[in-house]
């Protein structure tokens, strides 16, 4: 396991869960997430080895300092394990620019400078590993998720690559993993049929749980995958859709 870690998205779903299997192998780590609240809550005062940032992804600046940050606290950065994203089901014929422009702020703007922050960091250092999230539904044409989440997350397969080029030479690692649809709050209020639908056609019989996703995300974090870079890892129960 790295020594330290970011862990972003980590107040709940699979960020939690990662953070969670991080601690538990007493991996210093910088956590991040918009909702501040919650991730105090998730990991108190009483948490060792942990230091919470309140930061909005969708603002270049804040994701830049918010790293500033984490790299003075620990010293320096072996991971950055990304998980943060919004979520949206608004139907194509009734998106709106406004709309669009905060999912792509967020999910493929801020992945981005998010990672070039670390980036530059890890350049230095002549190492680290970076671990993206992308989602099936960039394979399969979404399910349940707009136009606009589901091109967002096209986009982290395509930066996952040009970055493995890029950086590899730098003795840095990017890896993403493709989840299928998951147990958590993001999809807490999709309507039951839907979900049914798709355990239905999932050979594994069932929705992906955060531990599920975390656990290969610590993996490509780790030296165990040293050889590895460039990769999308399908992390879905079998389920691929014609």
């Amino acid at each position: 396991m790295p020594e330290t870690a970011i862990v972003t998205g980590a107040a709940s779903g699979v960020g939690r869960a990662c953070a969670r299997m991080l601690l538990a192998q007493n991996v210093r780590l910088a956590l991040m997430d918009v909702d501040g609240e919650t991730l105090k809550s998730a990991f108190d005062d009483s948490c060792g080895n942990v230091y919470r940032h309140a930061v909005d992804l969708g603002q270049p600046d804040a994701c830049q300092a918010a790293v500033a940050l984490a790299i003075q606290q620990l010293g320096h950065v072996d991971a950055l394990l990304h998980f943060a994203a919004v979520w949206n089901g608004t139907p194509w014929d009734r998106l709106d620019s406004a709309e669009w422009d905060r999912v792509m702020a967020v999910n493929l703007r801020g992945t981005f400078f998010l990672c070039q922050a670390v980036g530059r960091h890890m350049q230095e250092r002549k190492r680290g590993s970076i671990v993206l999230t992308g989602s099936d539904s960039a394979k399969v044409g979404g399910v349940a998720g707009s136009a606009a989440y589901v091109a967002s997350k096209g986009g982290i397969l395509g930066l996952t690559h040009v970055l493995a080029t890029l950086l590899a030479r730098h003795g840095i690692r990017v890896n993403a993993i493709n989840p299928g649809v998951l147990d958590t709050p993001m999809t807490k209020a999709w309507p039951a049929e839907i979900k049914q639908l798709i355990m239905a056609r999932t050979p594994l019989g069932r929705l992906g749980q955060p531990e599920d996703i975390a656990g290969v995300a610590c993996f490509l974090a780790s030296d165990a995958a040293s050889y590895m870079t460039g990769e999308v890892v399908e992390v879905n129960g079998g389920s691929y859709f014609d």
